[in-house]
């Protein structure tokens, strides 16, 4: 069963679960994360799994067995 609800957490919408920007400034700064972010812009799927995982730490574990996330995830993750 899910957790509480998150108030940030929207589904479709474009407001609900925005990342901190604050966070994404400071990622972009790797050259690292900026080339797989590049990316990852390309790929509405992966676009979408890295901001529910931003809005979402809990959620990384979700895509652990998705090769093309994973690798996007284990960028981000030292910024969560």
């Amino acid at each position: 069963g899910g957790g509480g609800a998150n108030p940030f957490g929207g589904g479709g919408g474009g407001g609900g679960g925005m990342p901190d920007m604050q966070k994404v400034q400071e990622m972009m700064k790797n050259p690292e994360v900026a080339k797989v972010m590049a990316r990852a812009q390309r790929n509405p799927r992966v676009m979408a799994a890295m901001q529910e995982c931003m809005s979402n730490p809990s959620a990384m574990s979700k895509y652990a067995n998705d090769p093309e996330i994973k690798e996007l995830i284990d960028v981000i993750k030292p910024y969560m």
